[in-house]
């Protein structure tokens, strides 16, 4: 193992190797937000995994924004 995503580490509560893909951590809820200190639920637009599979669906559609 070269190295380990550390959020999706701290989130899902294991090493997350970086030689594979990124996982899906949306769904997961994190201690305390930054700003209000309660938990908080990561949605789909904060999911890293979420993010590259919308942006192959564009590419394949010809989506070019």
């Amino acid at each position: 193992m070269i190295g380990q995503w550390i959020g999706a580490s701290i989130l899902l509560g294991r090493p997350v190797p970086a030689d594979r893909p990124y996982p899906h951590i949306c769904g997961s809820v994190m201690a305390a937000g930054l700003m209000t200190g309660r938990p908080v639920r990561v949605g789909h637009r904060d999911c890293a995994a979420c993010a590259q599979i919308a942006a192959a669906a564009n590419v394949r559609m010809g989506d070019d924004r």
